[in-house]
């Protein structure tokens, strides 16, 4: 993986060069974690007390993606495109589609050869890259005439729909206002992220790197690449995905 596509690490703690210098420390840490097998391999996880996650498929085709574990769900009808990146549509109680959106999954090397899982529970984060933070609403629409407030952009997910022949990423545009900020510090580096809790078209949450803290009602909007998780069933007796328990519960 080429170093910019480190840009998303910064926003979650982990300003590393490059991405062998970030595994390299999460070994160092000592705390991986397998969480699966996978063809033969393992698929392994670095878990922060921040949230921060780093996600290491230790098998072809080999991948190291960014990941955090977010408080927020929702439920969504998630169908793996590879290895890493999921096609997720989110769904209201009435089933109602309410947005598609791609993301790297972190439990996506065990589910890739599942089929769709339906009415599934999922914590989604966007990882910003490049944004702007507006004071209110009507700054964010005099900026951005007919741009919608809450709304996610899924390149990747218009991809799908289209039959698109390419390989769609994790890569979206959105806009959200702002619920609450606060800092968060990286347990593996001690650098200062920011996490933020949105009100946007479905519950998702956000991470920029360090900088001024956002307020509450300020609008944030630009890039970033979406990470998912799937939620550990809190009873912990099936073990996580990939297992007979499997990961739908529906």
């Amino acid at each position: 993986m080429s170093d910019t596509k480190t840009r998303d690490l910064s926003s979650i703690g982990l300003g590393f060069a490059q991405w062998q210098d970030a595994v390299e420390a999460a070994i160092a840490s000592g705390r991986l974690q397998v969480t699966g097998e996978v063809r033969g391999g393992q698929l392994i996880q670095y878990s922060d007390a921040s949230g921060a996650q780093l996600n290491i498929l230790a098998v072809e085709p080999f991948a190291t993606f960014a990941g955090f574990a977010a408080d927020t769900r929702t439920f969504a009808h998630v169908t793996m495109l590879n290895d890493v990146v999921a096609l997720a549509d989110i769904v209201d109680p009435h089933g109602s589609t309410i947005a598609s959106v791609t993301v790297n999954l972190a439990q996506g090397p065990l589910l890739v050869d599942a089929p769709t899982l339906t009415w599934q529970e999922l914590a989604v984060t966007a990882l910003g890259l490049d944004f702007e933070v507006f004071a209110d609403v009507d700054a964010f629409h005099a900026a951005n005439p007919g741009d919608i407030v809450g709304e996610i952009l899924s390149p990747g997910a218009e991809a799908v729909a289209s039959t698109a022949a390419s390989a769609p990423d994790a890569a979206a545009r959105l806009a959200a206002r702002v619920l609450e900020a606060e800092y968060r510090v990286s347990e593996l580096t001690g650098e200062r992220f920011i996490h933020v809790s949105v009100d946007g078209a479905f519950p998702f949450e956000v991470c920029l790197p360090d900088g001024e803290l956002p307020k509450r009602n300020n609008i944030i909007a630009g890039t970033a690449v979406l990470v998912g998780t799937i939620p550990t069933p809190a009873s912990g007796g099936c073990g996580g995905c990939g297992d007979s328990c499997g990961c739908g519960g529906h």
